[in-house]
């Protein structure tokens, strides 16, 4: 057994090694997930995320008597057939908690630059929302509210909208005020990319430290087009947005592309899929996945809701083999350390401002469940805990799937209770295949050293 990746601390801490159990019959834990590869086969514990390498010989005793294995019974890939496997990673993440230090400062800001934006997408979540701009004395109450909250950490921003270069100048604003305080800052962005000219990225990089941006695409040109709407007339957006990828990635800025799929752009998110790898082949900033459109036009439509999620389902892995097979597949799902809580939602050191000032917790929720303005003091408390509320399990197939680990439902989320049967099948595929490109890269950063 070959060790690829090695577990993360907090989980041999707190498990230690496990024991062998004479006589015991022992089964994969259920959050292992394996994957071929040339060398033998590779397993990867999604729970203490350590990823190992079998040989062709061990794949066999794996097979045959994993009790020939002990170093997997004592890494906690194997287990007795009658472990609870839930059970210890809810123990775990239990103690995780109450060891975990507090944070002392705000340092994670989704900062919306507007609620308005350049486009008219039909599945926009913000449809029929107030457009409303940041203005500039809201821009600079927002960076002394960070320089005054981040606690002399480094602070990570994602500018947010609407399209947020749709009021460029408030990023400016904020990011010289945070600069002249000597506060340590990157950023991320979520733009559907049109307004991204040179002179903008130039500026990004060199004052805004734009790290990142993702971009959503829902087609090749003529399906992009109609479904973005932009309110320019006569100009090729697509075009537009395709030249502005490539100048962010002359810049050394990464590009995240979205795809989001339903039943009418699938077979054309599969041209596109093809599109990039030719237009941008060997950039290895640049990576894309496919995000399901379904649940609400399912509804609406008078095709069956579970028929067509399998659908979609089988398409999305479809195009993300091949974007996987052209290296632009990157790891989304895998994250080597222990997780103890959700999202930005329920930690503690990550707010959301709203153009008006306001904060929430989610940009889902921007028309209520404020927890504080920037010109206020304490944020409240009786708020913050009802975005922390946790669910439960939703289904028995639950305790069978390997996203269980990171999986942890917040009641105040949009998503709560959209998982489906088919997710553990899904998951592991999409960590299979994320595995095989971690181990590609292990390989190759072998072979420079």
């Amino acid at each position: 057994m070959k060790t690829i990746f090695e577990p993360a601390k907090p989980y041999f801490k707190l498990l230690g090694h496990q024991k062998s159990q004479a006589g015991a019959t022992y089964r994969l834990m259920n959050f292992v997930v394996q994957a071929e590869v040339d060398d033998g086969l590779l397993l990867l514990h999604n729970m203490t995320k350590e990823m190992v390498l079998l040989s062709q010989e061990e794949r066999q005793a794996l097979e045959q008597s994993p009790t020939d294995l002990p170093e997997l019974i004592s890494h906690w890939f194997l287990v007795p057939e009658a472990h609870d496997d839930c059970k210890l990673r809810q123990q775990l993440t239990h103690v995780a908690r109450l060891m975990a230090v507090p944070q002392t400062g705000i340092t994670g800001y989704t900062v919306m630059t507007t609620s308005d934006c350049n486009a008219r997408c039909f599945y926009c979540y913000e449809l029929g929302q107030a457009r409303r701009p940041m203005t500039e004395e809201t821009a600079l109450q927002t960076a002394d509210y960070i320089i005054s909250h981040c606690g002399g950490e480094a602070v990570s921003i994602e500018w947010f909208g609407g399209e947020p270069l749709y009021n460029k100048s408030v990023i400016q604003l904020i990011c010289r005020q945070l600069k002249e305080a000597g506060v340590n800052y990157t950023s991320t962005m979520i733009s559907n990319g049109y307004l991204l000219d040179e002179d903008t990225i130039r500026e990004a990089r060199d004052l805004w430290n734009l790290k990142e941006v993702q971009i959503t695409i829902d087609g090749t040109e003529q399906t992009y087009n109609r479904v973005k709407a932009y309110i320019y007339q006569g100009v090729n957006a697509y075009e537009q947005v395709m030249a502005n990828i490539g100048h962010l990635l002359a810049a050394d800025i990464s590009v995240s592309i979205r795809m989001n799929i339903d039943m009418h752009n699938a077979d054309d998110l599969e041209r596109l899929a093809a599109e990039l790898h030719e237009r941008f082949e060997g950039q290895p900033q640049l990576s894309a996945y496919v995000h399901l459109l379904f649940e609400d036009k399912a509804k609406r439509s008078g095709v069956s809701h579970d028929d067509k999620r399998r659908q979609l389902l089988e398409r999305q892995r479809q195009i993300e083999e091949k974007l996987a097979g052209w290296g632009l597949f990157k790891s989304r799902h895998f994250s080597p350390s222990i997780k103890t809580g959700h999202c930005m939602a329920d930690n503690d050191g990550s707010v959301v401002i709203q153009p008006d000032g306001y904060i929430t917790k989610c940009e889902h929720h921007t028309d209520s469940h404020h927890v504080g303005h920037i010109n206020s003091g304490e944020l409240d408390a009786g708020m913050l805990a009802w975005f922390k509320e946790k669910g439960t399990m939703l289904g028995a197939f639950c305790r069978q799937c390997v996203k269980y680990p990171d999986c942890m439902f917040l009641l105040s989320c949009p998503n709560y209770e959209e998982c489906y049967p088919e997710m553990p099948r899904i998951y592991a595929h999409k960590l299979s295949e994320e595995m095989k490109t971690m181990y590609k890269a292990y390989l190759e950063k072998g072979s420079e050293t």
